[in-house]
């Protein structure tokens, strides 16, 4: 079964996705949007604790989201009590 999603992206995350597209030499936006919301399943289907080792691990990587460790660990308490 497939699925059709719409999204709207500002220029600058756009952009963004055009460079992480090229430099993963993916086809096109919609193979590396693709890849993101697999990698998402996965990541919620994890126990909490690793879960909280790789938001750690990918927030000191890049910490574009401008959250501390321990304000994803609560974002993810939070999604775990829903």
């Amino acid at each position: 079964m497939g699925v059709s999603v719409s999204a709207k992206f500002s220029e600058k995350e756009i952009t963004t996705l055009d460079e992480i597209t090229e430099a993963l030499g993916l086809l096109n936006r919609s193979e590396l949007i693709r890849e993101a919301v697999r990698f998402y399943i996965a990541l919620m289907g994890m126990d909490t604790v690793p879960r909280l080792r790789v938001l750690r691990a990918i927030n000191e990587l890049f910490g574009s989201s401008g959250k501390s460790a321990g304000e994803l660990i609560q974002e993810v308490r939070a999604e775990d009590e829903i």
